[in-house]
């Protein structure tokens, strides 16, 4: 996870402007001018493209503290390759391209642990293509669960994850490439098994250990 200082924090936020967008807003979309890099305070982002036939392929969800829009920005991309769109209230803060630049030039530590976050980022990806086809769909979806609560929640003292995920069964079945109907069924054996835990329509607690008996190494 990427570590910010209160320095780099109180640096960022003199430089940017702090947006919120309610669950489902869009953040930014495919073919929008890059001029701007995202940091996200609170909230989880879902990225994204669409295919032409309509559906949308997510390839990740990035949660607080992480930076969005960096690629396109770093690698002098005039538009958006993906869409960027919020899973549950978010806060984010904006940093326009030139103002984040110079802050990648006074500050060489920052710089540093950018580097080491794309580098992070490009074994996330590979390790998801591992996991697809090492994984049936329930291993993927076990995945993604512990992988957000260990982002987004807090362990208890009985190694319960508390957390409040509002994601919906159609995004993560979006995540994981499976369909709705499949993902409800797989919910309903998870919750069964005593590895998630549910209040209302939310999930609040993930039983990591159990989870982890879904997912082939």
């Amino acid at each position: 996870m990427f570590q910010i200082t209160d320095g780099e924090l109180k640096y960022l936020n003199e430089i940017s402007s702090e947006l919120k967008y309610p669950k489902g807003q869009i953040i930014f979309s495919t073919s929008q001018k890059a001029n701007e890099v995202y940091y996200i305070k609170s909230g989880l982002v879902k990225i994204y493209r669409t295919t032409s036939d309509g559906r949308q392929v997510s390839v990740a969800i990035r949660y607080p503290g992480d930076f969005i829009g960096l690629a396109e920005v770093l690698s002098n991309i005039n538009e958006r390759e993906y869409s960027a769109e919020a899973m549950d209230n978010v806060s984010i803060l904006i940093i326009w391209k030139d103002g984040f630049k110079k802050m990648l030039c006074e500050m060489p530590e920052f710089s540093e642990k950018l580097i080491r976050l794309m580098s992070d980022r490009l074994r996330e990806a590979q390790n998801t293509i591992y996991d697809f086809i090492m994984n049936p769909i329930q291993g993927r979806l076990a995945i993604l669960l512990l992988t957000m609560a260990e982002r987004a929640g807090d362990k208890s003292e009985d190694d319960i994850i508390r957390v409040r995920l509002r994601v919906t069964q159609e995004e993560l079945a979006c995540v994981i490439g499976s369909a709705r109907q499949t993902i409800s069924s797989l919910l309903n054996l998870l919750k069964e098994d005593g590895s998630i835990q549910y209040e209302g329509r939310e999930i609040v607690g993930v039983n990591p250990n159990k989870l982890k008996l879904w997912i082939q190494e």
